[in-house]
Order: structure tokens, then C-alpha cells, then sequence
């Protein structure tokens, strides 16, 4: 058993379409943290000169209205001096907190403007967040706003309480660790997922073009197929190490960071908002780890469906094809506000955006209260275990031999 083992391992990693897998992950890392990562643009900025042209224009109109009979002056004009009278010194404390180069003291003014920001702009009617919330026309561009604005002040309140070192690239997130959890939350998830699939896709099939050779290994097909699932496992992991080498890079670039950073998740639960608020904040570490767990789980999800089709159909296009709607059948069905009418939670796809579901912005976007990082993996974890079960079962009837 253990020489097969080693056998199916060099085979796996001489596997020239495995190699060119490693190698095109490499550069397309290597693609992200030499030219992409640098231009990172997030929406949410620290800008000094936008800051301050904010806070001079409503300083302005503060002093232009110093002293003037406001009784029968217009709404709008009251409500413009009361929202900037509690806005600006908010904006002073900031300009001045970036002067002196008091980080902690800027990320406490901050947490509050977003706050109270928020709290005027949402409810207003007339008044917008930044226009790049409002790019391609989405209908939900203010909802997606507010969330941001409460997620950053979130962050920020729990960087003004932080024990450990501040930066401008931490608030912007773009340390070596944030820029793994931004890209948990984004298309990280699916090309790892995606590769794995690729990797395993003929593990199985393989054995076709070496049937003599593999007749002198005198063990059982449903051992050879647990052997070849947990080699394609460990080829699955591999990936991790050129991620690695970009992790490294940015962290040069733009710090490392630490696992203790803020993560804002939220609330689905509309009792608890009503204590607590829509937030609670879990540390990089814990968000990462739980996104770890998801995306093996995945990794094993997909290597036993291919385990599977390789055993009933022997071909790596139906093995490719499977793999590949499992992967994007979420896109078919997805729709904001869905999770209100359908039980997506019962869905194990519902789960491939990994990072989403363990912030729970997915449950935002579903409008969904039972969706969860625990219930996705105890789905996957069931859908695994089936599935190896009726691999190995079928795999004892002769008909279905791996060697022919």
C-alpha cells in the first residue's frame, strides 16, 4: 500500500498538466502582487486633502450662518447647520490626529463619522455616499453603502481600542493579510477550488495508459481510490505555496499585518441588531481559519465527485464539466433578497464564497438568517461522506474495476 502510495505521489507531481497548473498559478500570483495589488483602489480612502476641502467647505457655510435669524429660513438650511455642526469637529479631530501622526486618536474620530455619516445620509433622502457606491447602476447601491459605512466603523472602533501597531495601510487594508481576507471574500475561493478540480480531474483515468504496471500492485480498487483522493488532496494543498511567495511579496510592499485585526461580521439576527447592533467583530485569525476549514472541505467535495464519475463513466470531460457546474451553479440562482423565499441555505453551493459566508455578507445579500460557516461545512461534510460511500461500494462490483 505504501509503495503505491509513492507511485501515485510522482506520478501526480510529474504529471505535466499539474506542473503547468502550479506554474500558471505562480504567475498569475506573481501578476497580482507586482500589478495589481499596488493599484489597489478602495472606495473608503485616508485622504487628507478630501478630508479637509469637506470639512472647510461646511466651515464655511457654518460661519456664513454665524449670528443669522434661522426662524424662517428652510429646512434643509437647519438641517444642513445641525448635521454639520456634529460633523465637523469629527473632521477637525481627524485632520488634526493625521497631523500629529496619532493613529489611535484618528481611528476613534473615524469610527464615529462613519457612524454619524451614515446615520444622516441613509435616512435623508437627499443626500449620497460616495459615487463609486452607485457604478453600474445598481439598485441596491445605497444598502451596499450603508453596510460599508457601519462595517467601517466597526473596524475603526476596534483599531482606536488595538494594543498592537497602526497604519495607513492597515486602514486601508492592504497589508498581507488583509489582502488574503479581501481576496477570501472575492475570487480567491473559486480558483483555488477550480484548480484542485483540475488537478484531480484524471487521477482516475489516468490508469488507463499504464494497465500492466498497475495490475503488479496486488491491492483493492476501493483502497486504491482512497489513496488516490488523499494523493490528489495533497496535490491540492500544494497550492497554497505559491499563494505564499505573493503573500510575502505584498508584505514587503505594504506590511504584514497581524492575525488580531478586526473583522466586522454581521448580525443576522434582527433581536440581537437591536442590542448589539448589525456587527460583531471576530479577529483575522478566527475568519481565516474558519475560510481554511471551508475551502478543504471543498477541495475533498470536489476530488470525490470526480472519484465518483471516474468510477461510473471514466472520462475526465464529464469529470471536468460536473466539476465546473458545481463550482459556478450558485451564479444560476442567485439573487439578492432570495434566502426571504427559498431554504439556499440547504444548498451546499450556496457556500462557495467562502470568505462571504464566514462574514456573513452573504447572508446580507440572501436576505438569509440560517445561512452559516458551521452549517456549510456539516453540509459538505454529509455531501462527502455520501458520496465516498457509494464510490467505494460501487467500486466493489467488478463490472466498475479500475484496471480492465
Amino acid at each position: 500500500m505504501w509503495a503505491y502510495f509513492k507511485f501515485e505521489l510522482v506520478q501526480f507531481f510529474k504529471n505535466k498538466k499539474n506542473i503547468a497548473i502550479y506554474v500558471l498559478l505562480l504567475f498569475a500570483t506573481l501578476f497580482y502582487t507586482i500589478k495589481i495589488a499596488p493599484t489597489y483602489d478602495p472606495i473608503e480612502q485616508v485622504d487628507v486633502d478630501e478630508i479637509e476641502a469637506r470639512y472647510l467647505t461646511r466651515q464655511v457655510f457654518i460661519d456664513q450662518m454665524a449670528g443669522r435669524n434661522l426662524r424662517f429660513a428652510h429646512p434643509a438650511v437647519t438641517e444642513a447647520l445641525r448635521m454639520f455642526h456634529e460633523i465637523n469637529p469629527l473632521d477637525a479631530e481627524r485632520l488634526e490626529a493625521l497631523e500629529t501622526n496619532d493613529l489611535q486618536k484618528y481611528a476613534a474620530a473615524t469610527s464615529m463619522w462613519y457612524y454619524v455619516t451614515n446615520a444622516y445620509t441613509y435616512y435623508s433622502g437627499n443626500l449620497f455616499y460616495n459615487p463609486r457606491y452607485y457604478t453600474y447602476g445598481s439598485q441596491y447601491a445605497d444598502e451596499d453603502a450603508s453596510y460599508a459605512y457601519v462595517e467601517a466603523g466597526e473596524r475603526y472602533e476596534k483599531f482606536a481600542e488595538a494594543d498592537y501597531s497602526l497604519s495607513i495601510n492597515l486602514f486601508e487594508q492592504r497589508t498581507a493579510w488583509q489582502t488574503v481576507e479581501r481576496l477570501m471574500k472575492s475570487i480567491l475561493p473559486i480558483v483555488l477550488i477550480a484548480c484542485a478540480l483540475l488537478l484531480a480531474v484524471d487521477i482516475v483515468t489516468k490508469d488507463r495508459l499504464h494497465p500492466t504496471l498497475l495490475r503488479g500492485f496486488p491491492i483493492a480498487d476501493w483502497k486504491k481510490l482512497l489513496i488516490k483522493g488523499f494523493v490528489a488532496f495533497i496535490g491540492s494543498l500544494v497550492l497554497f505555496v505559491p499563494l505564499a511567495i505573493g503573500f510575502f511579496i505584498v508584505g514587503m510592499q505594504f506590511g504584514f499585518g497581524n492575525l488580531n485585526i478586526p473583522v466586522p461580521q454581521y448580525i443576522v439576527d434582527y433581536k440581537v441588531q437591536q442590542q448589539q447592533g448589525i456587527f460583531t467583530v471576530i479577529s483575522l485569525g478566527n475568519f481565516l481559519g474558519q475560510c481554511i476549514q471551508l475551502l478543504l472541505l471543498w477541495f475533498m467535495a470536489i476530488i470525490t465527485v470526480v472519484l465518483l464519475l471516474s468510477v461510473l463513466l471514466r472520462n475526465e470531460v464529464i469529470n471536468l464539466g460536473t466539476g465546473l457546474v458545481i463550482i459556478f451553479a450558485e451564479y444560476f440562482y442567485f439573487n439578492r433578497g432570495i434566502g426571504f423565499l427559498w431554504d439556499i441555505e440547504n444548498y451546499p453551493t450556496s457556500y462557495m464564497q467562502i470568505g462571504q459566508v464566514v462574514s456573513k455578507i452573504r447572508n446580507f445579500y440572501y436576505n438569509s438568517d440560517d445561512m452559516s460557516a458551521q452549517l456549510g461545512m456539516k453540509l459538505l461534510a454529509i455531501y462527502i461522506v455520501i458520496t465516498l460511500i457509494i464510490t467505494l461500494c460501487i467500486s466493489l462490483n467488478k463490472r466498475f474495476k479500475l484496471v480492465k
